[in-house]
This record gives structure tokens, C-alpha cells and sequence, in this order.
């Protein structure tokens, strides 16, 4: 399987350049190094998007010290006020103050104890906190070579399902299995970035641009759309 996925990213890395400023889990990264603003941009992020979710960190940050310590001491209404343009933003709002609360309880703020230790372990600890699901673990385990994995988020999902990599409806643990077997060690963060850009820009939600699409011999989607419809119904 490693063969297609070396042909999937070489054909993506002709078409698309990744640019930090396209991610906020990057942005947040190189803005600070720090684990605690990458998860909270991360956070920050879900059912949105990354401009949405940048524009709302960097509010946040230009209010309250991205700490769990200051965070907790600000409250939820501030930090709802804060990060508005992300969307949802009551919801995100009281998983970081819940999720700072657990840090300051736990090990008096310091965020980065919950990262040390088995990388298994780590990741159970990361999707304990409120607000932390597989993906969001996910992003900051790799973005901070912890633990290699394959974050798989609704572009991930939508372009490795249409290209028949996984199976629509795959629960998220069984289509990671099969993404790590299709990725080499050592591309799976290019591939997560390189399938998010193809989903963002040609595999699209609603109107994939299939006839533009350097992957379209490989898809199972476009190969299934160009047999027709009694192809469709079998």
C-alpha cells in the first residue's frame, strides 16, 4: 500500500506548496513553540475555519496570556468574548476554561507535564481534557514529534474515502490504521498537510473539480462517476 501513497504524495507535492499560514496548528507553532497555544489553536479550529480560527486566537492572545493559569483566572465569559470569530465559540470557550482548570488542578498549569512519558500514554492524557478529541491529540502529538500520526480531519476523511483509501462511514482509529499503512514513517505530517490542501482546493465538498485533479486516475470516486450510472446502481 506504501507504493500508492508514495505516488499520491509525489503527484501533490507537484501541484500544491504548504504555507504555515494556511494551518493555525503551524502558525501557533512557529509563533511560540509552545504546546499549550498549539492546542488551543487547534481547539480553536474545529468546525471552522483556520483563518476564522487564527483571527480568534489572535484575539485571544491579545487579551490573555495563553497560559492554562490565565486562562482559568480570565473566565469563560472573557474568553468567549475573545474568541468569537471562531465559531461556536461559547462551546470552545468553556472547554478552555474547563480543560486550564484541569491543568492548574493537576499539575499547577504546566501543560507541558501531561506531554512527557509514553507516547500511548500522552495521547490518552491529551483526549482526557475537555475539548480534546483523536484529531486535536493528533495534530499536537505530530506538530511536536511526539508520536507520529496521521491527523485525519473532514478533508483528510472526504479525499482518502473518494480515493478509496478508506471506507466512508470508517470509524476514526480503523481508517488511521489504514493511512499509516498507505504513508510511509516519516511522511504521514505532509500527507495530513498535502490532503487538507487537495480538499480545500480541488476535492471539494460539494463541487469536486474531478476534471482538474492530478489524482483523478487513482480516485475510485471519479473512476465510479465516469462509468455512468449503471455502473453506480451495481
Amino acid at each position: 500500500m506504501a507504493d500508492i501513497g508514495d505516488e499520491i504524495l509525489r503527484r501533490l507535492r507537484g501541484v500544491y506548496e504548504i504555507f504555515p499560514d494556511d494551518f493555525v496548528s503551524l502558525q501557533a507553532y512557529l509563533r511560540s513553540r509552545s504546546p499549550f497555544e498549539v492546542l488551543v489553536a487547534t481547539i480553536l479550529s474545529q468546525n471552522t475555519t483556520d483563518a476564522s480560527a487564527m483571527k480568534a486566537f489572535n484575539n485571544l492572545a491579545s487579551t490573555i496570556p495563553v497560559t492554562p493559569a490565565s486562562l482559568y483566572r480570565a473566565g469563560v465569559g472573557l474568553i468567549s468574548r475573545a474568541i468569537k470569530p471562531a465559531g461556536i465559540y461559547r462551546v470552545k470557550a468553556r472547554h478552555l476554561w474547563r480543560l486550564s482548570k484541569m491543568i492548574v488542578e493537576m499539575n499547577g498549569g504546566d501543560f507541558e507535564e501531561i506531554l512527557r512519558g509514553d507516547p500511548h500514554l500522552v495521547r490518552e492524557r491529551l483526549k482526557s481534557l475537555p475539548g480534546v478529541g483523536d484529531k486535536t491529540a493528533d495534530i499536537l502529538l505530530t506538530v511536536f514529534g511526539i508520536m507520529e500520526r496521521l491527523p485525519i480531519d473532514t478533508h483528510v476523511y472526504r479525499v482518502s474515502s473518494r480515493l478509496g483509501l478508506i471506507k466512508a462511514g470508517m470509524g476514526y482509529e480503523e481508517a488511521h490504521d489504514l493511512l499509516v499503512r498507505t504513508f510511509r514513517e516519516g511522511s504521514r505530517h505532509e500527507a495530513h498537510l498535502l490532503l487538507i490542501t487537495h480538499g480545500r482546493r480541488t476535492c471539494k465538498a460539494r463541487f469536486p473539480q474531478c476534471t482538474r485533479c492530478v489524482l483523478r486516475d487513482l480516485c475510485a470516486y471519479y473512476l465510479a462517476r465516469r462509468a455512468g450510472p449503471k455502473h453506480n446502481q451495481k
